[in-house]
């Protein structure tokens, strides 16, 4: 993907790294050591090798609590409704009450015979919302696994998008497209707990994956995502326990830095915004959020990162904007280095606006 900017040469927007693909770099040079080149090829094969015959492509981690009841019964109706059925879902009970735990069971019994046998649950009792996906990635027996919380809504495309990526993404992420809804909870008839919509869906969210963009804020939400299952099991990834919210974005962040990510050109959820009742946005303080985003980011901030290509120009451009305009420019008072400059902050200048835009709208909705 390009962008393009006034009187500037097109930007391409840096696609992510894999740790595969730094193997083949190392392995490619003329002047290697044919020892280490031997034993790298041997690594690659582990990796890539092909996984266990006879699992199921993908394992739908759906997290509940029983408390929206009828979400959860369109996320397993959009499930079983899926045009490509080689999925299992792992329902990840977590905290319930008994009353809340009962109608979660009901609803699973009324499911067809055929999806109910691919379903299995989970009750987890106490920890942090990472504490469920870690007990779900622990008996995922799919190549890939997805995260998809029961107040959300798939399109019938979803498997089969994610499903047809995986076949050239040699082990990357999967990312598709996906919409934003605002809803709000509603009473329904003899006082049953509903909700109605509020807005038409629109995809807000970026199509692209941008690596670096996505160091500042997580754009991504959690069921536009399929993660390789060799991500959990061979490189030892796990949803980090202690963190209150940014589970998903922590997860993300590490696994695209390492496997690199596949870009599923394809609008395949929508991503409920809920106005009222309970939601991670109105369940957590603003402390808690900027404690787990501080967490997350000290972590990526201790390991060695691989940077896309094409990053040392987005860098630069950023380090112009931030640094070299503000700091430094009086070394490039009439100097013939000022135009350049002043034709890079210029074409950084709006992409930086954009991000600041978006996380001022991110902590305005956590300060509500």
């Amino acid at each position: 993907m390009t962008t393009d900017t006034p009187d500037a040469t097109p930007v391409r927007t840096p696609q992510p790294p894999t740790f595969i693909g730094l193997i083949d770099t190392i392995a490619g040079r003329e002047a290697i050591d044919p020892e280490l080149a031997s034993r790298l090829a041997a690594v690659r094969e582990y990796l890539v090798a092909p996984d266990d015959a006879g699992r199921p492509f993908l394992t739908v981690l759906l997290r509940t609590q029983g408390k929206r009841i009828e979400p959860l019964k369109d996320a397993l109706l959009s499930l079983a409704a899926q045009t490509d059925q080689d999925f299992e879902v792992v329902v990840l009970e977590h905290d319930a009450t008994p009353a809340n735990a009962l109608l979660v069971r009901e609803i699973l019994a009324r499911q067809p015979e055929e999806f109910a046998s691919r379903i299995r649950l989970v009750e987890v009792l106490g920890g942090l919302r990472a504490k469920p996906l870690n007990e779900g990635v622990r008996i995922a027996r799919g190549h890939y696994v997805a995260v998809y919380d029961d107040d959300d809504l798939i399109f019938a495309n979803w498997v089969e998008s994610f499903h047809s990526a995986a076949r050239e993404s040699d082990g990357r992420l999967l990312r598709a497209v996906v919409a934003n809804q605002t809803v709000t909870p509603e009473p329904w008839p003899q006082g049953h707990p509903g909700f109605r919509t509020k807005s038409w869906p629109a995809a807000h969210y970026p199509a692209t994956f941008d690596q670096l963009k996505h160091l500042l804020v997580n754009y991504s939400p959690f069921m536009s995502w399929a993660f390789p299952r060799s991500l959990f099991a061979t490189y030892g990834i796990r949803f980090d326990e202690e963190l209150t919210v940014c589970e998903d974005w922590d997860v993300i962040l590490r696994g695209s830095l390492l496997c690199g990510v596949e870009e599923v050109q394809v609008l395949t959820a929508i991503y409920r915004r809920w106005e009222g009742g309970e939601s991670s946005y109105t369940s957590h303080s603003t402390e808690s959020w900027r404690a787990s985003e501080q967490r997350v980011i000290d972590r990526i901030d201790e390991n060695v990162m691989m940077m896309p290509p094409g990053s040392m120009q987005q860098m630069r451009r950023m380090v112009v904007y931030n640094d070299g305009f503000y700091n430094y420019r009086f070394l490039f008072k009439g100097n013939q280095l000022r135009a350049p400059l002043m034709l890079a902050w210029h074409a950084a200048a709006p992409g930086m606006r954009i991000a600041v835009r978006v996380r001022n709208k991110i902590r305005r909705m956590r300060a509500r």
